[in-house]
């Protein structure tokens, strides 16, 4: 007798994809030290370049990179609906036009803006790649790749940087 797979393992080599893509924007994603921000615990702990911000500043920042977590997760939903106009519209709020404000980049470090740009301008790759080939055969595939790189940026920036509360 021939084992059957699970009724919800993925069946198509897209879905082992989809599932690579999902699991390569989560690993960038780690809990937050228990310590205070700015303690000398956390500090020792954590070697990624800690990047202290007004409190208001702080929560602009994490209030985008949640935008980007939901720009991933509408993303990978639209993808493997295959609905293309969902698509482009998750992909709206990550890309160029909706990065931070100029205000609040002059606060970061120049290396936390290549990443910015290589995250934001991988969404809008993305989202000319679906213009382009709306409907043809391979865009879930380019989707996903091209989404998996966005991924890496994202995760290369948490590798880097954690932010903190700047002491007032």
């Amino acid at each position: 007798m021939t084992p059957r797979p699970h009724p919800t393992s993925p069946r198509l080599p897209s879905a082992h994809l989809l599932w690579g893509a999902a699991m390569a924007a989560l690993l960038g994603c780690t809990p937050a030290s228990k310590a205070p921000a700015g303690s000398a615990v956390d500090a020792s702990l954590d070697p990624r370049t800690a990047v202290a911000l007004p409190a208001e500043a702080q929560q602009a920042v994490l209030a985008e990179m949640r935008a980007l977590l939901d720009a991933i997760s509408n993303t990978l939903a639209a993808t493997a609906a295959a609905d293309t106009t969902a698509l482009l519209a998750a992909l709206a709020p990550a890309g160029s036009a909706a990065a931070a404000d100029p205000g609040l980049e002059a606060l970061l470090p120049p290396e936390w803006h290549a990443l910015a740009e290589r995250t934001h301008g991988g969404f809008d790759s993305i989202a000319t790649a679906v213009r382009r080939n709306a409907g043809a055969p391979g865009l879930k595939d380019t989707v996903l790749v091209r989404l998996a790189e966005v991924g890496g940026a994202c995760k290369a920036c948490h590798e880097a940087f954690r932010v903190t509360v700047r002491p007032t």
